[in-house]
C-alpha cells in the first residue's frame, strides 16, 4: 500500500516531534509491514536529498501537479499531519481522486491558537525586530481576550477544527482524552476520530548505569516560548539557584528557535550559573548523561522528548498542562506530574527529585519499563490497523 505522508516542512527528525514521528513511522510501516511511503512537503528547502524513510520526497507544486502524480504512483492513503497549510488542497483533492483516502492527524491541544504569549517576549520580540508580523497580530489577539469571553474564540475555530469532517476517511489524535476536547470546538462524532499514541524515537538504547549519570537537568525542545515556555525552565532554575545545594547541577539546553537570543540574555543578566545552549542536536546522547528531564509547556499534543527522555531513563518532570501528561506520566512512579502554573509546587518537587538519588535511580527504572508500552512495532501495529480498516 502506498501511504503519502502530507507536512509544511522537509521531514528532518531532529527539526521537531511531527516530523520526528512521521519519520520513524514510515520506516517502521516499510519495515514491519511493507507499505511504500512518499513525502510531500510545503516549504522550500536546501535539503533536496530524500529522508531515508521514504522512496521519494516532493515539493508541493499545485493541486493540478498532485493529482497526476498520485495517478502515476497508483493512489494510496494521505496521512495529512497537521496543523498543514497543505490540507485544504489535499481536501479539494478527495473528489478527483477516487483511488486515495485521506486520513487528518491533529497533533496538537484543541484550542493551541489563543495559547498567550508572555509579554515579556513579546516586548523583547518588537524591540529587537523578531517575526514583529505575527507578535503585532499575537499582541491584538490577547489584547482582545482581554475584554472577550474565550467562547468567542472558540466560535472563531470551528470552521478549522470541522474541516475535515466529510473529507478525511479518519481524524487521529493522540490521546483519548483529546477527543472530547476537540468536539467542544467543532461538533461531530466520537466515531471519526480514533487515538494512536506517538511512538519512541529509538529502536535500542543503551541504558547507563545510575552512576554514569551527570548531575544534569535537561531541556529538548524548540525555542519558541509560545507554546514550550522555556521562559518558565528559567525562571525556575534561578530559584534553584539561590539554593547552595545546587551549584553543582547544570541546566542543558538542546535545540533552536526564534526566541534563543531572549533565553541567552536572561542566563546573561539574571548571571544564571551553569546554562548551556547546546544548539540543534541529535539529542539521544544528551537523554543518557542527564538525570532530570523539565517539560513547562503551556499545551502540547503526545510530546515525544517525553517518551525519548522516559525510554532512556531520565527523569521527567512536567506541568499537568495538556490532556495526554496522564498517559505517559504516573505521577511519583515514572516521573513527576505538577499541577499547571504552580511554580513555587515545581521548584518543590524538582528539588526533592534533585537531592534524592535514590528515588531518581527507581524512577530512573520506572521510566525505562513503562517505555515500553510504546515501542515502535507496537505504535506501527495500532496504525496499519486503521489503515487497513479504510
Amino acid at each position: 500500500m502506498n501511504l503519502i505522508y502530507v507536512t509544511d516542512n522537509y521531514v528532518n527528525p531532529l527539526s521537531g516531534g511531527i516530523a520526528r514521528i512521521s519519520y520513524v513511522m514510515a520506516k517502521a510501516l516499510t519495515q514491519q509491514v511493507g507499505h511504500v511511503c512518499y513525502s510531500v512537503y510545503a516549504t522550500p528547502t536546501q535539503q533536496i536529498t530524500p529522508a531515508p524513510a521514504f522512496v521519494e520526497t516532493r515539493l508541493w507544486q499545485n493541486k493540478e501537479d498532485f493529482c497526476s502524480w498520485i495517478t502515476r504512483v497508483g493512489g494510496g492513503i494521505v496521512i495529512v499531519q497537521s496543523p498543514c497549510v497543505l490540507a485544504q488542497d489535499i481536501f479539494d483533492c478527495v473528489p478527483l481522486l477516487p483511488s486515495i483516502k485521506v486520513v487528518n492527524v491533529f497533533h496538537g491541544t484543541p484550542g493551541f491558537e489563543i495559547v498567550p504569549l508572555r509579554w515579556d517576549i513579546i516586548i523583547y520580540r518588537l524591540c529587537h525586530n523578531i517575526d514583529t508580523r505575527w507578535t503585532l497580530k499575537q499582541t491584538i489577539l490577547q489584547l482582545a481576550m482581554m475584554v472577550l469571553p474565550k467562547s468567542y474564540f472558540l466560535k472563531k475555530l470551528h470552521p478549522k477544527y470541522a474541516r475535515p469532517y466529510g473529507k478525511a476517511h479518519k481524524i487521529v489524535v493522540l490521546s483519548q482524552k483529546t477527543i472530547n476536547n476537540y468536539l467542544s470546538i467543532a461538533s461531530g462524532q466520537a466515531s471519526d476520530f480514533v487515538a494512536i499514541p506517538n511512538a519512541n524515537s529509538f529502536d535500542k538504547v543503551e541504558i547507563p548505569h545510575d552512576k554514569y549519570r551527570n548531575k544534569e537537568v535537561l531541556v529538548v525542545a524548540r525555542l519558541d516560548d509560545w507554546h514550550k515556555r522555556i521562559s518558565e525552565i528559567l525562571y525556575i532554575w534561578a530559584d534553584l539557584q539561590k539554593d547552595h545545594h545546587f551549584c553543582d547541577w547544570v541546566l542543558r539546553i538542546v535545540g533552536d528557535g526564534i526566541d534563543a537570543p531572549f533565553y541567552k540574555d536572561f542566563v546573561k543578566k539574571r548571571k544564571l550559573a551553569n546554562v548551556i545552549f547546546e544548539g540543534q542536536q541529535k539529542p539521544l546522547p544528551y537523554y543518557q548523561q542527564a538525570s532530570i528531564f523539565l517539560v513547562t509547556s503551556a499545551c502540547e499534543g503526545f510530546p515525544m522528548t517525553i517518551l525519548e527522555s522516559q525510554q532512556c531513563g531520565c527523569v521527567p518532570v512536567v506541568y499537568n498542562s495538556f490532556a495526554a501528561a496522564t498517559d505517559l506520566i504516573m505521577d511519583g512512579s515514572n516521573g513527576i506530574l505538577v499541577k499547571n502554573n504552580n511554580r513555587h509546587l515545581f521548584v518543590e518537587k524538582l528539588r526533592n527529585l534533585m537531592l534524592n538519588n535514590q528515588l531518581r535511580k527507581d524512577m530512573s527504572m520506572q521510566c525505562i519499563e513503562s517505555s515500553r508500552r510504546f515501542s515502535i512495532e507496537n505504535v506501527a501495529t495500532l496504525w496499519n490497523n486503521v489503515l487497513q480498516s479504510l
